[in-house]
């Protein structure tokens, strides 16, 4: 296998490719050309190499806040605290993924995995809301509050702060 890097598009590329033997003389032929030149002489290779396509630099990940709720919970301090959660992010226009893991057994042993230990509650599983962002934890509904408060919510959440206007007065 190897890389070669070029232009597709107006945008830089990598392209990882595995070759079988048949094909190793194509690589020396080929490596300053382009990737759609180098996949056409490819084309005569038995079996075919397999190639994969990158963006380089690679795009950066999506930040996505993920809240891990009960939506069957009996408990109405849960269901308050979810909602709170999720209102404020709503109100405050940041996208989430609610994730309900009373309907998701593999969603509910991945966030009870991923908490922290330190953050692990002494008895028993972590209650919802549990708050990630992409695979970070963030906090639970505690944590959460505890940033309202100290208007460092942001930083909870793992997001960047929103430039704030400045008006001068004439």
């Amino acid at each position: 296998g190897g890389t070669i890097g070029n232009e597709i598009g107006g945008k830089e590329h990598l392209v990882i490719y595995h070759l079988p033997s048949s094909c190793h003389a194509l690589v020396g032929s080929k490596l300053g050309s382009s990737a759609e030149s180098f996949r056409s002489q490819a084309d005569f290779c038995s079996p075919r190499p397999q190639f994969l396509l990158l963006s380089y630099p690679p795009a950066p990940e999506k930040m996505v806040i993920r809240v891990f709720i009960a939506s069957s919970s009996a408990s109405v301090a849960i269901k308050k605290r979810q909602h709170e959660v999720v209102g404020f992010l709503e109100s405050n226009k940041i996208e989430f993924e609610e994730i309900d893991i009373t309907m998701l057994e593999d969603q509910r042993r991945w966030m009870y995995h991923n908490i922290p230990q330190e953050k692990q509650p002494a008895k028993g599983n972590p209650l919802p809301p549990q708050i990630f962002n992409n695979d970070a934890y963030c906090g639970d509904y505690d944590a959460f509050f505890e940033s309202k408060e100290n208007n460092t919510v942001s930083t909870f959440f793992g997001l960047k702060p929103k430039p704030t206007s400045q008006v001068s007065e004439p």
